[in-house]
């Protein structure tokens, strides 16, 4: 009875010691993300919230705390475009990151602003897809109606835009593929960021 109890107590502590390594599940798909992974991203950081999950890898990726989306000012929130759950967005010091499953199911979109006068809106990866353009939407106070650029194609990409306002930028992409009679885009466009 004593060498089960004690058996049995130590399967818990080691069973409890793996799974508090462990980050959430969500924004975890198919092994994108481990818990050594997140908690390396934690360690590496001396911000008081640590990114995790895709939209941690990203930021790390990007830079980390010494990017220019510098430290995350909230932690990940869930985001739902007209009553159903889209996916995952983190507010930082100077711009936004999300997770938009919908576009690929490792889609993280980015939004920062730099020192020089520009926005940068950048996105990876739509894998599985891959389009023939993209479509990206940008909003400012300058410009409430907004402008529409064609970019080239593939899984990923990035633009520039000056500011001209201390407004908010708001960056939506959707991946598109050309055809003889139009464009078909099939996945929507991605959850909006702001820098």
């Amino acid at each position: 009875m004593k060498r089960c109890t004690t058996y049995s107590l130590s399967a818990a502590v080691i069973l409890s010691a793996a799974l508090s390594t462990c980050g959430p599940a969500f924004a975890d798909t198919a092994a994108t993300t481990t818990g050594t992974a997140a908690a390396t991203i934690a360690k590496a950081s001396s911000c008081g919230i640590a990114p995790y999950g895709l939209i941690g890898e990203r930021w790390t990726a990007l830079g980390g705390e010494n990017s220019w989306l510098g430290c995350p000012t909230t932690g990940e929130r869930d985001v739902y475009v007209g009553g159903v759950w889209a996916g995952r967005r983190q507010y930082f010091n100077r711009g936004a990151m999300a997770w938009s499953p919908n576009q690929g199911s490792k889609m993280v979109v980015s939004a920062w602003r730099d020192n020089s006068g520009y926005v940068y809106f950048d996105w990876r990866s739509t894998a599985p897809f891959s389009y023939d353009k993209f479509l990206v939407r940008y909003t400012s106070p300058a410009d409430s109606n907004g402008v529409q650029r064609d970019i080239r194609g593939g899984t990923s990409g990035r633009v520039r835009v000056q500011y001209i306002t201390n407004g908010g930028y708001r960056f939506i992409v959707e991946g598109c593929d050309t055809g003889v009679f139009g464009s078909r885009c099939r996945q929507g466009w991605t959850i909006s960021v702001t820098a």
